[in-house]
């Protein structure tokens, strides 16, 4: 149960999220003690110490510092504070000193113009832009780079063809834009009309070929390129191992004439990528340098395969350690359901950033969470789209709808209403607490919608019974030029089961293999045994059960087992109980259903057999427990649990309703 004071920080967190914009919690510079007071040594001093507090994220150090200059801020230093502030999404602090500095060059408008790109401001960006009163390339690129990350590309066409001049980087830009958005076809034409053929630009469309899968155009251009560089073959070292080609990625690096740090790297990541530690720790041993990106990836992927104590021996064993270093540690934990140890270690870390919290909030699904975001808030660190995803996650799997409500309204003031991932976790929760209608206008208001997004609002029209909206927006999604995946099909699958369409489940599950060549998991085979289930065909359910592939079938066969029970079929619930049990010696639940099965049809000697043998092996059904949210408390109820404060008049109200309930019916 959260406590009383959580209840009140509903409003503290939003006004904190408002008016801290979101800077993160400072600790003291390790700074020379005695800085420099006269001279250009000084003022280069009081610069260096200002970035570097910016770097790492401790924004009131910088502002101490540069409040408290001896020297006249010269125009180093104001572009230092409004870099660093716009790295820390500061904008409205960064648009302050902008405002404060005596004269403005180039490179402090292109700053400010970046900072409102980076936190999706385009507006306001174009704005700075417009005011500019002598643009360079380099303004120039800022806007185009703000175009392309706000989604807006036909904008960002527009306006690089209105461009004065170009140098590589604006083509490298461009054609990036298009593949980011997976307009291939539009930077391809693009490429080939560049006036300039540096190698980087041919390096924007390779990486762009890697990341949208295209291992064949990839192939094919970094065989035609004239010249090539070493980030040319690191690219494609990245893209073999990718598609499991590990073989042609070592090939690869054994052909590079010169590699690099990231060189090495990039292969060993592909053997951790490919489950093959045994070569990324050859690779590891064999590399002539080693940086904390080597260590830290080394060590992620032995925590990615369970080797925690593996990845601390290499943590302690690292010469130099960054805060990635000390996360990756903290995944470990939480990846091993640690909490305890994820929590100590938390609290060891010398320095944490917004990863940290995120990670560890990731590991709770219950109010925790909330605990630890408010926690967060406090200390004055800025929740990220990791963070909401989360806790709003958290929210809709308690039902907390007034938490829920408070997150959307610091979501909006934290400037990620636009954000997909965000938006989908708030649709997901609005459908958990019952508000269709709320979880739709979310959905309408999402401009860049993903596969991720449509499934959401799929799920919220499925798991509330609006089969008919459900398939039409699936139909829409389709037209639209989406690709559905696993999860669209288990919501659709999901839908006919509790509508009984039969037909309609069977063509679904034929279309996700033949149309969209995607192969049934366990879920997926378990949804369409309860179709049938439900359906009441029983045979039907038992013979589709026996085609499914031997290692998906445990939940199917648990699935039957339910219908089974249901419509009173044991001579094939007794088939399904035995397999099950094989299945799942230890599962105190499946043990109780089929006693209460063999119960139901009076086989009281089965039933009571199946009891002694959960007795011998010390087997319990868990405790069934619900939750509701009062006044931003979560209030929980295990069954025979009578240790609330207020059971007297949870009972009394309990039957009042029951009372009514059996009135009206």
């Amino acid at each position: 149960m959260l406590s009383a004071a959580l209840r009140e920080d509903k409003r503290s967190i939003i006004c904190s999220i408002r008016s801290l914009s979101f800077h993160r919690s400072c600790r003291p510079l390790s700074a020379a003690p005695n800085p420099p007071s006269q001279g250009d040594g000084g003022i280069f001093w009081w610069n260096s110490a200002i970035t570097a507090a910016l770097d790492n994220g401790e924004v009131a150090n910088a502002w101490h510092l540069f409040e408290q200059m001896p020297h006249r801020k010269n125009h180093v230093t104001w572009n230092c504070m409004l870099s660093g502030l716009v790295k820390n999404r500061r904008i409205a602090d960064a648009q302050r000193v902008f405002d404060s500095m005596p004269r403005k060059n180039v490179v402090a408008w292109t700053l400010l113009l970046t900072g409102y790109a980076k936190c999706g401001l385009v507006k306001e960006a174009r704005d700075v832009f417009d005011r500019i009163p002598e643009k360079n390339v380099v303004c120039w690129n800022a806007m185009v780079s703000g175009y392309i990350r706000s989604g807006s590309v036909g904008k960002a066409r527009e306006l690089f063809d209105a461009m004065p001049e170009r140098n590589s980087n604006s083509w490298s830009i461009m054609v990036s834009g298009y593949l980011k958005n997976k307009l291939v076809n539009e930077a391809k034409v693009l490429f080939d009309r560049a006036t300039t053929r540096e190698t980087h630009i041919f390096n924007a469309l390779l990486s762009g070929y890697v990341e949208l899968g295209r291992l064949s155009d990839a192939v094919e251009l970094f065989s035609q390129m004239p010249q090539r560089d070493v980030i040319s073959w690191n690219t494609m070292i990245t893209c073999y191992s990718r598609y499991g080609k590990m073989e042609l990625a070592q090939n690869l690096f054994d052909d590079m004439p010169k590699k690099d740090t990231v060189s090495w790297t990039a292969l060993m990541h592909g053997y951790v990528r490919n489950k093959n530690l045994d070569a990324a720790k050859r690779i590891f041993k064999a590399m002539p340098n080693r940086d904390v990106m080597t260590w830290n990836t080394m060590m992620g992927g032995l925590v990615q395969n369970g080797m925690l104590q593996d990845a601390l021996k290499l943590f302690t064993d690292m010469p130099e350690k960054d805060i990635v270093s000390w996360n990756t540690i903290l995944q470990g934990y939480v990846n091993q359901s640690d909490m305890a140890g994820a929590e100590t270690w938390f609290e060891k870390m010398p320095k944490r950033s917004e990863t940290s919290w995120n990670t560890l909030i990731s590991g709770y699904r219950d109010d925790q969470a909330l605990v630890l975001f408010c926690d967060m808030v406090k200390e004055g660190f800025r929740p990220d789209q990791g963070t909401f995803s989360v806790v709003i996650s958290v929210c809709a799997s308690l039902v907390a709808l007034g938490w829920g409500k408070m997150l959307h309204l610091c979501v909006i003031r934290a400037g990620y209403q636009h954000d997909v991932l965000i938006m989908s976790s708030l649709i997901s929760m609005y459908s958990s607490c019952g508000l269709v209608s709320d979880a739709a206008l979310v959905f309408e208001c999402i401009s860049k919608r993903d596969t991720i997004s449509w499934n959401a609002m799929i799920a919220t029209y499925a798991y509330h019974g609006s089969v008919v909206e459900a398939f039409k927006l699936f139909d829409k999604m389709i037209q639209q030029g989406f690709d559905p995946d696993h999860s669209t099909f288990l919501t659709l699958l999901l839908a006919c089961a509790h509508k009984g369409l039969v037909d309609d489940g069977c063509r679904y599950l034929m279309s996700m293999q033949k149309d969209w060549n995607l192969i049934p998991k366990s879920e997926h085979y378990s949804c369409m045994v309860d179709l049938l289930g439900r359906s009441g065909l029983i045979n039907h359910a038992h013979e589709f059960t026996e085609n499914i592939p031997v290692h998906l079938k445990t939940f199917a066969w648990e699935t039957l087992l339910s219908s089974c029970r249901y419509h009173g079929n044991l001579e094939i619930g007794e088939v399904a109980a035995r397999r099950v049990l094989d299945s799942l010696p230890s599962d105190g639940g499946m043990h109780t259903l089929v006693s209460n099965m063999y119960a139901a049809r009076g086989k009281w000697e089965s039933a009571e057999s199946v009891r002694m043998s959960m007795k011998k092996m010390g087997l319990k059904k868990e405790t069934g427990c619900s939750w509701i949210e009062v006044e931003g408390r979560m209030r929980s109820f295990v069954s025979n649990d009578k240790s609330d404060p207020l059971i007297e008049e949870i009972c009394q109200e309990l039957d009042n309703i029951s009372l009514i309930i059996e009135g009206s019916s």
